[in-house]
């Protein structure tokens, strides 16, 4: 998991979550193109966390 708390997650606005989801995805060794606001593909990488929805 991220270590996130469900009351925490939940309670955030859009933008916010985003950052969230974003700051943890990258220290996980991810990259996110903020252009095209979702992940790069990572060959190394077998399960790259879904692209945001917004």
């Amino acid at each position: 998991m991220n270590g996130v708390p469900f009351d925490v997650a939940f309670s955030l606005d859009r933008t916010t979550r985003l950052a969230f989801v974003v700051a943890i995805g990258t220290l996980k060794g991810e990259v996110y193109d903020w252009n095209e606001r979702k992940w790069q593909s990572n060959a190394t990488s077998p399960s790259s966390p879904a692209p945001w929805r917004g």
